[in-house]
């Protein structure tokens, strides 16, 4: 990336602005937005009961584990708690009274969550909500995914004015960035097990081979799905993935009337997968000006859409998609 010496010095500006933003502590500016999550029990669960008995560690874990719950409670994270509750990352503060829910017992005590972790069923969703509200006038060139920020911009310039509109909207709402994690101004990044670059997206490496190191017989439904499910997050790659999904809807159905029966097809559509995610294409990436085609096909079975851009040679693939 060029870039010229006023962009320079407007960039290092920037990165100034956004280093107030970082902290180690995701509570550090929590009094500007007060944000807090409240959990609610359904009626017919108010009554039943967890409980856990705390995790068997050996004594080199017992140390590392003492010394991280020290340092979550110097942070305000967590703090001891007595609840019959059990459960178990976190961001947004929790309400008073919702935190006897998230209890959780180490070999040290019993502690409760001071802010909502990730690992209850609808944690995800709260915070992905609380994002996309907070940050939600910055949509046309910034992609949040729960805690994931990408800030895509056409040329540096471009950038460095971005940057500061969502620097300036994280310390007013009061949203804690990680240094550790920033990676600011540049023309390749990873996201979400993507490469991203200025002349298209592809998928990385370790999905492929996670996909790769399956075996080509699956032993049960819970394996299939697994494998599905590495293979449905590189679907936009995929053209025509319901092809070769098919005949593994039977499969999925699986009842105690009709018992798991992996036959030579399903180890013939497992082998394709692997080769087409083995030669997976360069997807583009689309502009406003861009002139975008969609071609589509479809009979009773299946049905299958690829978005094209026009090139100056012909067209090139920006999306797959089907069911």
């Amino acid at each position: 990336m060029d870039i010229s010496e006023e962009s320079k010095l407007s960039l290092e500006n920037v990165k100034r602005l956004i280093h107030r933003n970082f902290s180690e502590n995701p509570l550090a500016w929590w009094d500007r937005n007060k944000i807090e999550a409240t959990l609610k029990i359904k009626e017919e669960c108010k009554y039943e009961y967890v409980r856990y008995k705390p995790i068997q560690i050996n004594m080199e874990d017992k140390k590392d584990m003492q010394m991280i719950i020290k340092e979550h409670i110097n942070l305000g994270l967590i703090e001891p708690g007595i609840s019959t509750y059990s459960s178990l990352g976190f961001l947004i503060k929790m309400e008073s009274e919702s935190k006897k829910f998230t209890a959780f017992s180490t070999p040290q005590g019993q502690y409760i969550w001071n802010v909502l972790p990730m690992g209850l069923a609808n944690a995800p969703q709260i915070f992905q909500r609380k994002m996309d509200n907070l940050l939600k006038d910055y949509f046309e060139f910034m992609f949040v995914y729960i805690d994931d920020i990408l800030i895509a911009s056409k040329n540096i310039k471009e950038h460095i004015k971005h940057l500061e509109k969502i620097s300036n909207a994280c310390y007013k709402e009061g949203l804690v960035l990680s240094e550790k994690k920033a990676t600011i101004a540049v023309n390749k990044i990873k996201f979400l097990g993507i490469l991203i670059d200025e002349t298209g997206i592809e998928l990385q490496e370790h999905i492929v081979e996670k996909i790769r190191n399956f075996p080509d017989i699956l032993k049960d439904k819970k394996h299939l799905q697994s494998f599905l499910g590495v293979v449905n997050f590189a679907g936009i790659f995929i053209k025509d993935l319901a092809k070769y999904k098919k005949d593994f809807r039977p499969l999925l159905k699986e009842t105690e009337s009709a018992k798991w029966k992996w036959e030579e097809i399903h180890t013939q559509r497992v082998r394709e997968l692997k080769q087409v995610c083995n030669n997976l294409p360069k997807l583009a990436i689309s502009q406003d000006e861009d002139e975008l085609v969609v071609y589509t096909d479809a009979n009773d079975y299946r049905w299958a859409v690829v978005l094209m851009k026009k090139t100056t040679t012909g067209e090139e693939p920006c999306r797959y998609t089907g069911g």
